[in-house]
């Protein structure tokens, strides 16, 4: 860990974060659904700009997710209207809504739903709500999850379906987000880590190649789910004991440069409070030697947060979830080699 920048928090409140970019080299882009917004910080910790649900003429939002590709620009994916809505940072200036025109028995993910604006319109993540994700038809019959939308909000092309390793499950799963995607503005990268697969399509969602992901020495690929099957209603009952499914790990981010992929993973190791056995670590992938190298010690995820994003060889995390205390810090580290 290189050093530790508190958040100064004058201008406006973010809550626990539920997404977190880099823009540039010099801000972070912060989302937040407890407090339905998206913040705009400086990496010195000042605050930008904020746009919050309320504090426009269209109504309550819910950003289940953000693209700052277009910066100032910010397109936010609604789940409230199950639309698309495109704000300037710069000027608090709301700018137009899309509705997109859903498939049948498909909605916008909740919280963490993978999206981003294209050439040509945007990639959204759907979910599925003809069977409850504690179920094993979830996995076996939700079908295409990644919709190509045009600009005008119409669907032109679906892509990734749950795996077999998801499939063939005969017990309940952790109802988490297993896939995840990055960019780099011209191609597209998806996984879901149990695959052990990177995939990586064009924008126009033709597949282009895949990666093996490689043997860990901390992550876990093994999926795991419970030995029967979850009812919904006793989970909303509150009945822990009946309800518990294994925590698999996960992936909590990629991200990509010219030189490198970097994955960030999410891993609960051993048994306790979270503080004790919740954990981050990297996998890197170097493209020109085509080898991959992970970090020796996982790290703490309440003591370095998300990661945001790389610019050159400064990894920046965010850490918002005032579990641990009640400041917001932007952290960076320095990734070095070390000796075998």
């Amino acid at each position: 860990m290189v050093d530790s920048t508190l958040v100064k928090e004058k201008d406006f409140f973010m809550n626990v974060p539920s997404k977190v970019e880099l823009i540039g080299d010099s801000l972070l882009a912060v989302s937040s659904n407890r407090t339905p917004a998206v913040g705009i910080i400086r990496t010195n910790g000042e605050q930008v700009g904020n746009i919050a649900s309320g504090d426009f003429p269209i109504g309550a939002f819910m950003p289940s997710s953000f693209d700052v590709s277009e910066y100032p620009m910010v397109h936010i994916m609604d789940k409230r209207s199950q639309s698309v809505l495109k704000f300037n940072v710069s000027s608090q200036e709301f700018i137009e809504k899309i509705r997109l025109n859903l498939p049948e028995d498909k909605i916008i993910r909740t919280i963490g739903a993978e999206f981003k604006k294209t050439e040509n319109g945007f990639l959204v993540e759907l979910y599925d709500q003809k069977h409850d994700a504690y179920l094993p038809d979830f996995y076996r019959n939700s079908g295409d999850l990644l919709y190509f939308f045009d600009n005008n909000g119409k669907v032109q092309k679906s892509i990734m379906e749950y795996p077999e390793e998801y499939k063939t499950m005969d017990g309940s799963l952790s109802p988490t987000n297993y896939l995840k995607m990055s960019d780099n503005n011209q191609t597209i990268l998806l996984s879901f880590p149990h695959s052990k697969k990177l995939f990586r399509y064009s924008e126009k969602g033709e597949e282009i190649e895949q990666i093996d992901l490689p043997p860990s020495r901390i992550f876990d690929y093994q999926l795991r789910a419970a030995d029967r099957i979850i009812d919904f209603n006793s989970v909303m009952a509150g009945e822990k004991q009946s309800t518990k499914t294994p925590d698999n790990h996960y992936f909590n981010s990629i991200h990509e440069d010219e030189k490198s992929i970097y994955i960030g993973t999410w891993m609960k190791i051993g048994e306790g409070g979270i503080e004790k056995t919740r954990f981050t670590h990297m996998m890197i992938y170097n493209k020109k030697e085509e080898k991959w190298y992970e970090t020796q010690n996982p790290r703490g995820i309440l003591d370095i947060g998300m990661l945001a994003g790389v610019v050159r060889d400064t990894l920046y995390f965010y850490e918002g979830s005032m579990m641990k205390y009640d400041d917001k810090y932007i952290k960076r580290a320095v990734l070095r080699p070390v000796e075998n």
